[in-house]
């Protein structure tokens, strides 16, 4: 028996106010572009059975677009007869009880076994039962209904959740969940434990066969150069459950850490800069920089234009600056103790950071601090 595997869809997702020529926030396209790839894969593997284990939306209450385009899509499945089951996530599970389960919606569709709400369910496929554990916001049920999750002897069992197995697995998100660790064992009876919730493909060590198959596309630096997709396995008699990973076109993200910077000057940091984007073609891509043990002058010249230039062709450019303890403290020390004017102190870094053509920077900003005292008075 052939299983289709994906998760954390994150469907309506939407970012960096960049909208693409249909009018779509450009991010929330990538969710839509990924996600109809998988179901066009779908279509051409022709799998017994697709199971999601959770996030299929970004929000408990999506929008018009997100929720109309993933029953477009879902109907294209039920057409093709290829049943899907899918189980909510933290994003899209309710945080009261005034707001109805958005995948209940999911019930109109031919095929479709959507697993929501306070309840552990399961699902018969011939000889594979598929158990579904949905993200449960009280505790004291989540337990109850843990106490019912029991494999069917005979048969194979499939377990979908959408939780953290083990801390590492933690994204610290509203409504994390950690599996407790002493229910753990029971998990080893099923033939495969389809994961959703972490970000990046992966098997889960402490068990013998739990796959977290990771989100379909990327949503920070954490998942930077790694791949998205989603698995297929195969269910036989006898063998131990491998699945094959199958990646996605997603946009690419690139993470950038440059250590030590306060033993490099500017200009040796710029050049590293070049060097990485050079290296790395990053046409659309988003582009993470994390400056370790930056200075602060140094942070001031390297600018977010600057930043932006040498990384042209990105969709975006983001700096993350971790300061040098040190640079902080003598800076505060020799800013405050100094007695100099607002002027006197640009005139002193211009000179500590430019080799050449500093009298004409400094006459430069002179002019400008004069036109703004006179606008003042």
């Amino acid at each position: 028996m052939k299983i289709l595997h994906f998760s954390d869809t994150h469907l309506g997702f939407n970012d960096l106010d960049r909208v693409g020529p249909n009018g779509v926030n450009l991010r929330e396209q990538d969710f839509y572009d990924t996600f109809t790839y998988v179901i066009d894969q779908a279509l051409e593997i022709k799998p017994d059975l697709i199971i999601h284990s959770g996030d299929f939306f970004h929000r408990p209450s999506p929008p018009n677009r997100p929720m109309i385009f993933a029953l477009e899509q879902l109907n294209r499945l039920s057409d093709a007869n290829i049943p899907i089951v899918v189980i909510a996530g933290n994003h899209e599970t309710p945080k009261t009880i005034y707001t109805s389960p958005i995948l209940k919606a999911f019930k109109t569709i031919k095929g479709l076994y959507p697993v929501f709400g306070q309840n552990y369910q399961t699902f018969d496929f011939d000889n594979l039962t598929i158990h579904g554990l949905p993200h449960i916001n009280d505790e004291r049920v989540l337990l109850e209904e843990m106490d019912k999750i029991n494999p069917i002897p005979d048969k194979f069992n499939i377990i979908l959740l959408h939780t953290s197995i083990g801390k590492r697995y933690i994204m610290e998100e509203f409504g994390e969940q950690l599996y407790p660790p002493e229910r753990l064992e029971l998990l080893n009876k099923f033939d495969y434990v389809a994961l959703g919730h972490w970000h990046n493909f992966q098997k889960v060590s402490i068990l013998e066969k739990a796959w977290y198959v990771g989100s379909t596309e990327r949503m920070s630096d954490t998942e930077a150069g790694k791949e998205k997709g989603f698995c297929v396995i195969n269910l036989e008699k006898g063998k131990v459950v491998e699945p094959v990973f199958h990646p996605v076109p997603a946009r690419p993200w690139f993470r950038f850490d440059l250590k030590k910077c306060e033993d490099k000057t500017v200009k040796e940091i710029e050049k590293e800069l070049i060097e990485m984007a050079t290296t790395h073609p990053h046409e659309g891509a988003i582009i993470g920089l994390y400056f370790h043990q930056i200075q602060n002058l140094q942070s001031i010249a390297l600018t977010q234009r600057k930043l932006e230039m040498i990384f042209a062709d990105a969709l975006q450019v983001h700096a993350k600056r971790i300061f040098s303890v040190s640079d902080r403290n003598h800076d505060t020390q020799r800013w405050s103790n100094s007695g100099k004017s607002t002027t006197e102190l640009l005139t002193d870094f211009i000179r500590e950071q430019t080799e050449d053509k500093a009298d004409s920077l400094i006459k430069k900003a002179k002019d400008y601090f004069d036109t703004w005292e006179k606008r003042g008075k």
